[in-house]
C-alpha cells in the first residue's frame, strides 16, 4: 500500500511497505533539474549532486559512505533535465542511517571552496569522457540543435566555460531558491519501520527566505535539420527524431505501445528489419524522452560510415510503411504484454517502486496502481497508435544528427529527398 503524507516541515513523503523485502530504497527527489539552471551557470544542478557528498557539518566525505557500505548497502545520485535524485539501498535496519544520510547532505553540506575547486576538475573531466562517447554525443547534438537553445537544450553536465565559473556563492543562491521543501520529494519502498522513519523525515529544516521563482517551462521552437558533427571514429552515429508527447499526455500509453513495436527491443521493427535481416547495424533503437511540457522522440543507429545513407533510407522506409499502414494486430499485442510485463517485473525491485511512486507524484501529483496502468495500456487502440506516428514522424519537425568520418555525410540532394518522403 502506497501512503501519502505532507511532513509538518513541507517535505513530501511517500512510503511503499513491501513486507517479503530484506532491504529498503530510500530516495529523495528534488523537482529542480538543468532546465531549470541560468544559462551562464550550466551545469550548476549536477555540480550540486556532486558536492553534496563533499561532507556535512555532521560527517566526512567518506563517513557519509561508510554509514552506508559498511553494512552492505549503497549510496549514489543523478541529475536529470527536470529532476534531481539522492538514493541508497540498505537493509531493513539501516533505513533509518540511510534517510538520515540523505537528508544531512542535502540541508547540511558545507561546500569547501577547495573541495569545489577540486570538483570542477573531475566534472570537467566527465565532460571531456562524454565527448569521446559518439553515442552519448550524437544525441546531445541532435537535442541542442533541434529544440533551438531552450533549457530543456543545453547539457546536465553544462560546459567547460560554464562549470569553470561556478562559485560557492553560486551554490548556495542556487539551493536556497530551489531545494526548498516544496520541490522535495522523500520515496521510500521496502521493509521499513514507519515511525522511526517519521522521527528522522519531520526533522527542523532551515528556513527558506528567499524569493521563490515559479516560472514555467514553456514549449520550444523546433528547429527541423540536418547537423553532422565530423569525429574521426569506426562508425557513423545517427539519430532521426522529431516531436512528441510530454510526460503527462493522456496518449502517452499509445506512444509506448508504438514504441515498443518500432524500435524497442530486438522483435522490433526495425532491429529485424535492418539489423537481422540485413546486417547493416550493430545497435538500433528508438528514444522517447517525455518532458513537463512536450517530448522527444526517434531512433538511434550506429553502422558503418559508407552505409549511413543506406540505414537512412530503410528507417525512412519503415517509417513511411508505418504512417500509410500502421502495425498488425500480433505486433500490438506483443508490445501491450512487453510493457505490461516490464512495469509488473519492475515491480520486484525497491529502486523501481520508489522511483515510480516519486516520479508520479511529482508529474501527476497522485499515483496510479499497477491494474490502472495495465487497464490504459489495454484499452489503446490501432487507430490511436495510427495518430500518434502521423503526429512524431510529421515531415515538418523532422531532423537528423550524425556523428562520424567525413565519409558518412549525406548530400544535400540526399537530404532534401530524404525530408520529403519522411513521412
Amino acid at each position: 500500500m502506497i501512503k501519502n503524507i505532507t511532513l509538518n516541515n513541507g517535505i513530501k513523503l511517500i512510503t511503499e511497505l513491501m513486507p517479503e523485502a530484506y532491504s529498503a530504497t530510500v530516495m529523495i527527489w528534488i523537482n529542480k533539474g538543468s532546465a531549470d539552471e541560468p544559462v551562464q551557470l550550466n551545469g550548476i544542478s549536477h555540480f550540486i549532486e556532486h558536492m553534496l557528498f563533499k561532507g556535512t557539518e555532521n560527517r566526512t566525505p567518506k563517513q557519509i559512505v561508510q554509514n552506508i557500505e559498511s553494512s552492505g548497502g549503497s549510496i549514489n545520485a543523478f541529475t536529470e533535465k527536470e529532476v534531481t535524485c539522492y538514493y541508497s539501498r540498505v537493509l531493513t535496519e539501516q533505513v533509518p542511517t540511510a534517510l538520515d544520510v540523505l537528508m544531512d547532505m542535502i540541508f547540511n553540506s558545507v561546500f569547501k571552496e577547495e573541495d569545489i575547486e577540486l570538483e570542477k576538475k573531475v566534472i570537467l573531466d566527465e565532460i571531456t569522457m562524454y565527448d569521446d562517447a559518439p553515442d552519448v554525443l550524437v544525441y546531445d547534438r541532435f537535442v541542442r540543435s533541434y529544440l533551438n537553445s531552450h533549457p530543456i537544450s543545453l547539457p546536465i553536465t553544462g560546459t567547460f566555460e560554464s562549470v569553470s565559473k561556478i562559485k560557492r556563492e553560486d551554490i548556495i543562491d542556487f539551493l536556497k531558491k530551489h531545494y526548498r521543501p516544496e520541490n522535495i520529494v522523500i520515496s521510500i519502498a521496502g521493509k521499513f519501520n514507519e515511525n522511526d522513519i517519521l522521527k528522522i523525515a519531520e526533522r527542523n529544516i532551515p528556513s527558506f527566505n528567499c524569493e521563490v521563482n515559479h516560472k514555467t517551462q514553456s514549449i520550444p521552437t523546433f528547429t527541423p535539420d540536418l547537423n553532422f558533427s565530423h569525429k574521426q571514429i569506426e562508425q557513423a552515429h545517427i539519430c532521426i527524431g522529431g516531436r512528441s508527447l510530454s510526460a503527462t499526455d493522456e496518449k502517452r500509453y499509445a506512444l509506448a505501445i508504438a514504441d515498443a513495436c518500432i524500435g524497442d527491443g530486438m522483435a522490433s521493427r526495425l532491429f529485424q528489419e535492418i539489423r537481422e535481416k540485413r546486417g547493416l547495424v550493430y545497435s538500433i533503437t528508438t528514444f522517447h524522452d517525455a518532458f513537463k511540457k512536450f517530448g522527444i522522440a526517434g531512433v538511434y543507429a550506429a553502422c558503418t560510415p559508407k552505409n549511413t545513407q543506406k540505414v537512412l533510407h530503410l528507417i525512412k522506409n519503415e517509417l513511411k510503411k508505418i504512417n500509410l499502414r500502421g502495425f498488425d494486430d500480433i505486433e500490438i499485442k506483443h508490445a501491450k504484454q512487453q510493457l505490461k510485463g516490464g512495469l509488473l517485473m519492475g515491480l520486484e525491485s525497491t529502486k523501481f517502486r520508489a522511483s515510480r511512486n516519486a516520479r508520479a507524484w511529482m508529474y501527476f501529483g497522485k499515483n496510479y496502481t499497477p491494474d490502472e496502468i495495465c487497464h490504459q495500456i489495454d484499452m489503446v487502440t490501432e487507430e490511436d497508435i495510427r495518430q500518434i506516428c502521423k503526429y512524431i514522424f510529421d515531415n515538418n519537425y523532422a531532423a537528423i544528427s550524425i556523428v562520424g568520418p567525413k565519409q558518412c555525410v549525406i548530400s544535400e540532394y540526399d537530404r532534401i529527398r530524404y525530408e520529403q518522403t519522411y513521412s
